[in-house]
């Protein structure tokens, strides 16, 4: 029945359900992280266990919900696949690109410079695994077991986690409660909106799953990271974002790719037509892509300055790619 309207409501409708779902996917994720956080705090958990588990995990659940479904009830594993690779181009890219537009962003390369590192060896774990043309369980649980570490060295190293605000209006623990609910429906029937119209639009224009992924979904899932980041640019906060956006990424493959891949395994061959012959396509430039927007902090950070003519670097490198996805998205 679903598949029906989705069907029947050509271009125009879906637009207005990605955009509907989209606002679902931020609200959601919004309203599950204080809820959580301050229900937490009303308890009496410590703030960086707070801001490692609850505000860490709620802000990556537009992608791990979107992901889960596109893996498991649509078959769609390339758009799970194109949405991480994606987020993680859309968070440095556009985001970072875009705060350092806004207003110079300072980067404190000694506290950031282990987490970047830790980026680029999770990175070629991760397209390691992929070489064989899935994620298995296997995979993704090796990648789950790394998050766990990686939360114990930033719990037994405070300094280098990120930093959240956290609202000290706590309100009542029903309020809380009722917030943390109203976030999860709204995520889980966003995420599913949202990819019941990617898959509509990927098989009606005859779009790869994996572009869609890479494009659509993965801006309409990092909502959250690009709020917070810009609000932190006005506020000539700046610096807060460069440790968010290093967090996000490595939460992107290693809770999303693995916790995902960990409960089915994740296919990354995409079958797509090629002068007219049916082929298996690995996204490898895509994976390379993703590596190289990272790689780009290093020397940012060395620099300790993200200015305006680098935020046009930026922003400029994150639309060729959009250039060259949808030039080659054909074959």
């Amino acid at each position: 029945m679903v598949n029906d309207l989705i069907n029947s409501i050509g271009m125009g409708g879906n637009s207005m359900v990605i955009a509907i779902s989209a606002a679902l996917l931020f609200y959601g994720a919004e309203w599950l992280v204080k809820g959580g956080s301050q229900l937490a705090t009303q308890l009496g958990v410590k703030p960086l266990v707070v801001g490692l588990s609850i505000v860490a995990f709620g802000t990556s659940m537009p992608e791990f919900v979107v992901s889960l479904i596109a893996n498991v009830w649509e078959d769609s594993a390339t758009i799970a696949i194109g949405n991480i690779i994606g987020s993680n181009v859309t968070n440095i890219g556009l985001i970072l690109g875009m705060s350092g537009l806004i207003f110079p962003i300072t980067i404190h390369f000694r506290q950031t410079y282990r987490g970047l590192l830790f980026l680029l060896v999770i990175s070629l774990m991760l397209y390691g695994f992929s070489l064989d043309g899935s994620i298995n369980r296997i995979e993704g649980f090796i990648m789950v077991i790394c998050l766990l570490g990686y939360l114990w060295y930033l719990y037994r190293h405070p300094s280098e986690a990120p930093t959240e605000d956290l609202n000290s209006e706590l309100g009542t623990r029903l309020h809380n409660i009722l917030l943390v609910l109203a976030g999860s429906v709204a995520l889980s029937l966003g995420a599913w909106l949202f990819v019941k119209s990617a898959v509509w639009i990927a098989d009606e224009f005859e779009i790869p799953k994996m572009v869609i992924g890479l494009t659509i979904v993965a801006v309409g899932t990092s909502l959250p990271e690009l709020a917070t980041s810009l609000v932190a640019a006005f506020r000539k906060q700046g610096d807060i974002s460069v440790g968010n956006i290093i967090g996000s990424n490595i939460f992107n493959i290693l809770f999303i790719m693995g916790g995902v891949g960990l409960i089915k395994p994740l296919v990354v061959i995409e079958s797509r037509m090629v002068d007219g012959v049916m082929t298996q396509v690995f996204p490898h430039a895509q994976y390379i892509i993703m590596m190289l927007f990272g790689l780009v902090l290093i020397p940012l950070g060395l620099r300790h300055k993200i200015g305006r003519l680098t935020g046009t670097v930026l922003v400029s490198g994150y639309v060729a790619f959009y250039i060259y996805l949808f030039a080659g998205s054909g074959g």
